[in-house]
């Protein structure tokens, strides 16, 4: 149904990155949950990795959350995750470079910061747990 999603209009994608938002919740989860960088990267790639909201045209703050969840999911996605939020700000540099009617630059920016720092946070308690799990 993601897959489906991410390939249809704006407001699918949208529901695309809310769902795998809120199904990625968990970094500990028992049940393995399918790999889905793929779809979040078709859905940003459409967008020069800055899917914006309709309303303010800002960057959807929703599209950080879900990539920094999926992240966080596996050790192996940690570099993927951190890429893809480089790709985020040289995308929100680019457009305020060239668009003087964006004024959301430094908000925006701030929102892929605090999911960088999520992303290293996350993965340093993952080391922490492990660590403890293991002596």
């Amino acid at each position: 149904m993601i897959r489906a999603y991410s390939r249809r209009g704006y407001d699918h994608q949208d529901k695309a990155l809310q769902i795998i938002a809120g199904t990625y919740v968990f970094m500990f989860e028992k049940e393995e949950m399918p790999d889905v960088r793929p779809i979040v990267d078709d859905i940003l790639g459409q967008y020069d990795y800055v899917f914006t909201t309709r309303e303010r045209g800002n960057l959807d703050p929703l599209s950080v959350d879900a990539l920094v969840r999926v992240a966080l999911y596996k050790d192996e996605y940690t570099e993927w995750g951190i890429n893809r939020l480089g790709r985020i700000l040289e995308s929100l540099h680019r457009r305020s470079g060239g668009d003087e009617n964006y004024l959301d630059y430094v908000e925006d920016a701030a929102v892929v910061i605090r999911g960088l720092e999520n992303i290293v946070a996350g993965s340093a308690l993952e080391e922490i747990v492990e660590a403890a799990n293991g002596s």
